[in-house]
């Protein structure tokens, strides 16, 4: 008897899942409870272009070095532009000749600002190559320059805004594609300055003494050139990695126009006002050694000596401080850099009358201040998430545009100062002050962050 309900049971069950009715909706019960379950997975999820720390990424390392071998070259080697325009434009007081290579820097810094909606809008690629051909203009525009005020706005505003889009990109790039060496990429990049100023230092120089001494416009086409022709070719390589989120199902989060946030950020207000002090003090010795070292010695090639020594002991710097951050952290290095060139400057300068001094001083200051260079963006990129890593390092900037803009023509009107009272007190100790108030100023932002994250640092911060 239970054999025979057993055989009745398989006998129904078949008959009952045969059946289909295209208008009984309830059959489609278990397919809708199937779409609910994967609603989270992404039908199309993002490519990813590349892996952290990979060979690809120092390759496009290499490329943002190379970028920055043509913009912050550029300006690291406009000492030698300074030490010409002290001459020609003798009538000028050096506080306004100062508006030029201090406008180069700051606008390339300011108009981040421009440069982070613009990325948003175009692209890397674009941007990068528009960068280029604002840089070319400018410098050919400065050919025509006959003035103070038009070389400030050709050479130094116009060539900086042009410089900042590239410039920044190039930074960006290590946010998107390291982790582990995230401090040597960031001090790679700052050697791309010191290389380019190494390398464009001596080639201005020559194309300056070609003409009696005075031939800053060749030097300024043939600027305009090189920098535009390898502006152009490095955009091909600019493009952002795609993060690996499918799995959690996230899309990949896009960068805003403007990170309002960031405005408002304690830490990232107590890292730009440390950087604001910092390159109100850079700029002195910056611009003026090299002047020194040629008035104590007499000879004219020791002031691009001074130059190049400096770019030597940026490149160097950059990498072994870039190195270095990785292991102990980039605030730490960064504290002991500004403590170390605020204890240099009082001692050495002050205390000497050759121009051998001056000289190891302008390497070891290039050494030192690679660490405030090169390190600060890697403390905003490592403590904020990638696609916010163009608009917080873009407000940052500001910050040290500002501090630029301040420091240079304080330089200026202080070593006129200095001249008249045949000494550089003053020149010193705006230097030694600002470095000093921007190294403690970052304590400050340490102990915020150990405060307000959730996060265990450790001592590597």
């Amino acid at each position: 008897m239970e054999l025979e309900k057993a055989l009745v049971v398989q006998q129904d069950t078949p008959q009952e899942l045969t059946k289909f009715d295209p208008s009984d909706t309830s059959q489609y019960d278990t397919h809708e409870e199937t779409k609910e379950e994967l609603q989270g997975v992404p039908q199309n999820p993002p490519v990813v272009n590349g892996e952290l720390d990979s060979k690809k990424s120092f390759f496009i390392l290499f490329i943002c070095v190379i970028i920055n071998v043509v913009t912050a070259g550029v300006c690291n080697s406009f000492a030698v532009f300074n030490t010409l325009y002290l001459k020609l434009f003798s009538k000028d007081q050096a506080s306004s000749i100062g508006w030029i290579g201090t406008m180069n820097i700051a606008s390339m810094l300011l108009f981040s600002l421009i440069a982070t909606p613009l990325i948003h809008y175009v692209g890397y690629r674009k941007t990068t190559l528009l960068g280029g051909a604002i840089c070319g203009v400018a410098l050919l525009l400065a050919c025509f320059s006959t003035q103070i005020w038009q070389l400030a706005l050709t050479q130094g505003v116009l060539f900086g805004l042009g410089a900042s889009f590239p410039f920044l990109i190039s930074v960006a790039m290590v946010a998107f594609w390291f982790e582990k060496y995230r401090g040597f990429g960031m001090g790679a990049i700052n050697a791309g300055g010191g290389i380019g100023g190494i390398i464009l230092s001596p080639i201005m120089q020559k194309l300056i003494d070609s003409g009696g001494g005075n031939n800053y416009k060749r030097a300024l086409w043939v600027s305009a050139i090189i920098v535009f022709v390898i502006l152009a070719f490095s955009s091909i390589f600019m493009i952002e990695r795609v993060p690996v989120n499918s799995r959690d199902g996230s899309e990949p989060k896009k960068s805003k126009p403007f990170d309002k946030a960031a405005v408002f950020d304690v830490f990232v207000f107590l890292v730009s006002v440390s950087t604001l002090f910092g390159d109100v003090a850079y700029t002195a010795p910056l611009y003026y050694l090299p002047t020194i070292a040629e008035g104590r010695s007499g000879i004219s090639s020791r002031a691009t000596l001074a130059v190049v020594l400096a770019n030597i002991g940026n490149l160097t710097g950059s990498l072994i401080i870039g190195f270095l951050a990785d292991y102990i952290g980039e605030m730490n290095i960064i504290i002991l850099s500004d403590f170390l060139i605020t204890v240099l400057l009082a001692t050495i300068w002050p205390t000497t009358s050759s121009d051998t001094p001056i000289l190891g001083l302008s390497f070891v200051y290039g050494f030192f201040s690679a660490a405030f260079l090169s390190i600060v963006p890697g403390i905003l990129g490592r403590h904020y998430p990638e696609h916010r890593a163009p608009g917080v390092i873009g407000v940052m900037f500001v910050y040290v545009a500002i501090g630029l803009i301040i420091g240079g023509p304080t330089a200026g009107a202080l070593y006129d100062t200095s001249v008249r009272i045949n000494n550089y007190y003053p020149l010193i100790l705006i230097s030694a002050v600002g470095f000093f108030v921007s190294g403690c100023i970052l304590i400050c932002a340490q102990i915020y962050l150990r405060k307000h994250r959730d996060t265990k640092f450790g001592y590597r911060l």
